[in-house]
């Protein structure tokens, strides 16, 4: 609580948008995406075995877009309405190497079976919207999506007849599909997918204050 005092411009932070990093966190979401690229490996080697031509350049573009992440942090709300209301579950500061917020983004971001696409964001924007009438999200008969909140909160909504929910996207939110092939390996690459997004940061355009001094850890 007392570190986002001294935060530069503090009075317009979107706490949405607030994030903090610790050593620890980067490390863990680095050996998850890690994990993740190796199963894309394999995936990519079966793939290429079945003439998947498409499917192979969607994981390029996966890969491509999940390497381009720099910064992790801890998910949350940090803000300090939260801290307050929960000072028990308040990270010790000595554990946080920096606390930053990023622009509120103007986009949502799909990931299926057509590759990473941003869209347009406008208030009361919904899951339906994006995936019905020609919408930038394919689901490719899909029973269930991951949705990743700018928080960093993973959400699980069906998209079956027998287990529809829809949802209103906040601006930043990531909608992440499997593979439209059978086996359990593409859930899990969907869910991981959303995991380390779920660790990235919740926008483009970020700034930070070091609260301490991190472990130099190679990429």
């Amino acid at each position: 609580m007392q570190a986002w005092l001294a935060f530069p411009s503090v009075d317009t932070v979107e706490w949405p948008y607030a994030y903090l990093r610790a050593d620890s966190t980067r490390s863990s979401a680095r050996a998850k995406r890690a994990d993740l690229f190796k199963e894309l490996d394999q995936l990519t080697w079966r793939l290429e075995d079945g003439r998947h031509d498409a499917l192979i350049r969607v994981i390029e573009d996966w890969r491509a877009e999940l390497s381009e992440k720099k910064l992790f942090r801890e998910p949350g709300d940090w803000s300090p309405a939260w801290l307050m209301a929960h000072p028990q579950k308040a990270p010790s500061v000595v554990r946080v190497a920096a606390i930053g917020a990023c622009e509120p983004p103007d986009w949502v971001q799909v990931w299926d079976a057509s590759g990473v696409e941003r869209a347009p964001w406008r208030g009361g924007l919904t899951l339906s919207e994006i995936s019905r009438g020609g919408g930038p999200l394919d689901l490719h008969g899909a029973e269930q999506v991951a949705l990743v909140t700018p928080e960093g909160k993973i959400e699980h909504y069906g998209q079956a007849a027998y287990n529809y929910a829809d949802a209103e996207l906040s601006p930043g939110t990531q909608v992440v599909v499997a593979l439209p092939l059978g086996g359990e390996a593409f859930p899990w690459i969907r869910d991981t997918i959303a995991t380390v997004l779920a660790h990235a940061a919740p926008g483009d355009n970020c700034s930070e204050m070091a609260l301490a001094e991190e472990v130099s850890v190679d990429d």
